[in-house]
């Protein structure tokens, strides 16, 4: 058989590898900052204009507010509009397969190989699991793969203007989808750093930074999401209670594999007695902390160090320089890469056709997928809607988002507001702290509710709060969607359950 044949098979295998491990790490859409997301881009999309000031939280007062993830709010709202939670769940697992895909081709692309850059990819996208989500920050892993990439191919070649221009369309791309464009800015100036060059090095880093950050500056708000960044600089400590910006811990699953890397590069690197550039490990141990220290940066960790895998690989295996595989795990990759290149074309096409039909069971189970119930409270906000319970609404910070969404117009006007929302650089600092202390139950839990006055009350019923409220004369339980300590519950007042006598039913009703 010719060898173009089994390269061709090769590019199938790839293709299915990249599909199945795509349709692995997706899940139901549930992500609750999805909601609002798509509620901006319906304003978006109606008004021919990014919004200045807040529209949609109670106690905002339409302070100044930027869309930073403009370029996606309005995707999403088209995709809700067309298709509803199919077309949502349909792009989450385009949004996947691009990931892994990405992810497989850049790793390839600094490893010189891209058999291995295949292994390598696939491991960092599986490592990203736990994160991923249809939310603008997933496109950004792919942002910051690719600096780093076009960084090397600078560093290889020199910073041509064509690859500054890259570097500064990437800096665009990524002010217009997420406000972290800092983590793109340091990729590029700290790959691109080489001291054994001296000054010359300095100059090629600043250039590439440099470049990186004037892209930023073309958004809609020139360059005012770095004002938006600089407010939200401390939200990592002052939401720590939120899921993602908590500390990493070891029975994290993202953890486990970033703490696997970290290991294999130490090991492989001290065999060989010679480490990557310390400016490549400072950000790679840079992500490592961000990530240990808050849990949404572990995918940017993971990534560097698929890069650094890569670059090892590069200058070991793919070269087949043997002097240079001076440990035992070089070794034996080393011959099992040569193995694979001799693999027959009927090997090779029996690994593409076993591949593609896993990828195909699970595209098949992935068709049957869509809104995630559990996460999501449908049932309950629409009871809440049927039996046109009063507003304001009280919520938990994961609901706010969804509440915008069932309570805003097709424009994206919101028919009602919410007290706090996924937002964190609108939320007032009195009504997190006042959510906090409800959402823990502590001695003045009351405060939240007599600050924002609710008319009902959605939570989740596993929640201490709930259970103040089940004790309390003055509140009512009239739905649960189920008996999960995640299932949501709604409460109204007594007096509200006395009105409509015969309404309701509250078995645990107070007095």
């Amino acid at each position: 058989m010719s060898p173009g044949c089994a390269e061709t098979m090769k590019i199938l295998a790839w293709i299915s590898l990249a599909v199945l491990i795509g349709t692995y790490i997706c899940i139901p859409v549930g992500d609750p900052d999805l909601w609002w997301h798509i509620v901006v881009g319906r304003w978006i999309l109606s008004h021919k204009s990014v919004p200045g000031v807040d529209y949609w939280n109670m106690f905002s007062g339409t302070n100044p507010w930027r869309a930073y993830s403009w370029s996606h709010e309005i995707v999403f709202a088209w995709v809700d509009r067309m298709w509803g939670g199919v077309g949502l769940a349909r792009l989450q697992l385009i949004l996947a397969i691009a990931l892994t895909a990405s992810l497989q081709w850049i790793m390839g692309r600094l490893a010189r190989d891209y058999g291995a850059g295949a292994i390598i990819g696939a491991y960092t996208t599986v490592a990203c699991y736990a994160h991923f989500s249809l939310r603008p920050q997933t496109s950004v892993w792919i942002l910051f793969a690719a600096t780093i990439l076009v960084s090397d191919v600078i560093v290889e070649r020199g910073a041509s203007k064509a690859r500054l221009c890259a570097l500064a369309g990437l800096g665009c791309l990524w002010a217009n989808t997420h406000l972290t464009a800092i983590l793109g800015v340091s990729g590029a100036f700290l790959w691109t750093l080489q001291r054994e060059r001296g000054e010359r090095d300095m100059r090629r880093a600043l250039l590439s930074a440099g470049s990186f950050l004037m892209g930023t500056l073309l958004t809609p708000y020139w360059g005012g999401e770095w004002l938006t960044f600089f407010q939200k600089s401390g939200h990592t400590l002052q939401f720590s209670s939120i899921n993602e910006f908590k500390p990493a811990h070891i029975l994290q699953f993202s953890t486990a594999f970033v703490l696997l890397q970290v290991g294999l590069l130490a090991t492989v690197y001290h065999a060989r007695g010679k480490f990557p550039g310390p400016s490549r490990c400072i950000l790679a141990a840079g992500m490592v902390l961000a990530g240990l220290t808050a849990v949404k940066f572990l995918p940017f960790a993971a990534i560097s160090l698929g890069a650094l895998v890569s670059l090892w690989w590069r200058e070991t295996i793919a070269s087949g320089d043997t002097t240079k595989s001076a440990d035992n795990i070089s070794r034996g990759l080393l011959m099992l890469h040569h193995a694979f290149n001799r693999l027959s074309f009927q090997t090779i096409g029996s690994m593409a056709f076993f591949l593609g039909c896993l990828a195909a069971v699970n595209i098949s189970a992935q068709s049957k997928l869509s809104i995630d119930r559990g996460l999501v409270p449908k049932e309950a906000v629409d009871f809440i809607q049927i039996k046109q319970l009063q507003a304001p609404i009280l919520n938990e910070f994961s609901v706010g988002g969804y509440l915008m969404y069932r309570y805003a117009s097709p424009q994206g006007e919101p028919l009602l507001k919410v007290p706090i929302d996924g937002r964190t650089n609108v939320n007032s600092p009195e009504i997190w702290r006042l959510h906090d202390d409800a959402f823990s139950g502590r001695s003045n839990w009351s405060q939240y509710i007599e600050k924002v006055k609710p008319g009902a009350i959605l939570w989740r019923q596993g929640s201490p709060f709930v259970s103040l409220l089940e004790l309390s004369p003055d509140w009512c339980r009239v739905f649960v969607a189920g008996e999960d300590p995640d299932d949501y519950t709604v409460f109204i007042s007594k007096d509200e359950f006395t009105r409509r006598k015969g309404e309701f039913t509250a078995r645990d009703c107070a007095g």
